[in-house]
């Protein structure tokens, strides 16, 4: 879709304070929009993207006594029908800002959208090509990229087992997350002895488990999206192999698993997640998460609520509505908010890394729970962190094909 200029934008209000003059705390309302799935088989994410900065709003309501409007809209997963979406926020709700996305191809497509009209978008993608060759000025990456994921989690695997086999979504985010495995298990001394493609969405997994089990591999990794990651799961359980194979999981969803036989959590050995209810984190705001929330906290929940409280703050020190100086003050800015830092423990600086807008950040390496020490209530944690790797190790160099 064509750009349609910044200054036709409702939400883009011009000037050094926006329209009029106003800046964020003298404006009748700061609007986010939040483009993302709410329905098909993305929907549990897109709907704990939208809660988490729905509850992030209210935090900064009371903070700094502004009203905040969150205009939510379905992206169907689909980025046509999500650059629909966030045009429509902006232009006819006057949206400022936006967040969320689930899906890679999503968040480039909005970003690259928000970038064209100057409206700066927090993306919840974990493609590389996010703050790669598809980076843009406006768009922010609060997700950890499939690199970052895999720097911790390929080690584990190979200390657990020398061949695998890698199963893959067949779509953007699956290619990258299957290359970085690819790369870094071989450097790991591992051997990939085989890896399938498997079209996204997909229920019936049996003729790519087969296809797994043939290749003599001892260990499955599982770089599944979505929904996929439940169906594929059970049909491991329902075949009765989860003892007989070591299985790895990328970029690990608990909503996934959450509301089906609890073992399909515990057949996992090791995965890469991005955040976890199993931290160390404030009860107090796990607690607010499930109140506002009709799914466990999970590591969507964090996205948005980091990526309204970081756009909404980078207005405020900008004392601009305008999307030109919200971009400015997010890009390199280091996080001073303490509550980030209470959800994701660390005692390095999390910024926004200036070259290509990843923030840099911790990444978790986790395995399921057995059964009988899974928490059920007053909320679903079903993993356990078993090691972290800090933002900076963590962290590939910037893509010399990003140019921001």
């Amino acid at each position: 879709m064509a750009s349609i200029g910044v200054a036709g934008l409702a939400g883009c209000l011009g000037g050094e304070n926006g329209a009029n003059g106003e800046s964020p705390e003298d404006a009748d309302e700061i609007v986010i929009g939040c483009p993302t799935a709410l329905s098909g088989a993305f929907a549990p994410y897109g709907e704990a993207e939208r809660d988490g900065g729905i509850l992030a709003a209210q935090h900064l309501e009371e903070e700094f006594d502004v009203s905040i409007e969150i205009v939510e809209g379905d992206s169907e997963a689909d980025p046509n029908a999500a650059v629909e979406r966030i045009e429509d926020m902006v232009i006819n709700d006057g949206a400022h800002m936006a967040f969320g996305g689930v899906s890679s191809a999503v968040a480039i497509a909005t970003g690259s959208w928000g970038t064209e009209n100057q409206v700066p978008v927090s993306v919840h993608g974990g493609s590389d090509d996010i703050t790669g060759a598809e980076c843009a000025s406006y768009m922010f990456s609060p997700y950890m990229s499939n690199s970052m994921q895999v720097a911790p989690t390929a080690p584990a695997m190979a200390d657990l087992e020398d061949e695998w086999f890698l199963l893959y979504s067949d779509y953007t985010w699956g290619h990258t997350a299957r290359d970085a495995y690819e790369e870094a298990l071989e450097a790991e001394g591992a051997d990939v002895i085989g890896a399938e493609g498997v079209p996204f969405p997909e229920t019936e997994y049996g003729p790519y488990l087969n296809a797994a089990e043939q290749s003599g591999a001892d260990g499955i990794a599982l770089l599944t999206a979505g929904l996929d990651q439940r169906s594929v799961t059970q049909e491991i359980l329902s075949r009765g192999i989860e003892d007989e194979y070591t299985f790895s999981m990328h970029q690990t969803e608990d909503v996934s698993l959450f509301g089906i036989d609890p073992a399909s959590a515990a057949l996992l050995d090791v995965n890469a997640q991005g955040w976890s209810a199993g931290l160390d984190v404030p009860e107090d705001w796990l607690d607010e998460i499930a109140q506002v929330s009709d799914h466990s906290p999970f590591v969507r929940h964090y996205m948005g609520y980091v990526s309204v409280d970081q756009l909404v703050r980078a207005s405020m020190r900008a004392d601009s509505l305008e999307g030109e100086a919200i971009r400015d003050e997010l890009r390199g800015h280091v996080i001073e908010n303490d509550l980030i830092y209470d959800l994701q423990p660390t005692d390095e600086q999390l910024y926004w890394r200036e070259a290509d807008n990843q923030l840099v950040q911790p990444t978790y390496v986790t395995r399921g729970l057995d059964v009988d020490d899974q928490q059920t209530d007053p909320y679903d944690v079903w993993f356990e962190v078993t090691d972290v790797m800090q933002g900076e190790e963590a962290s590939p160099e910037p893509d010399p094909e990003c140019e921001l």
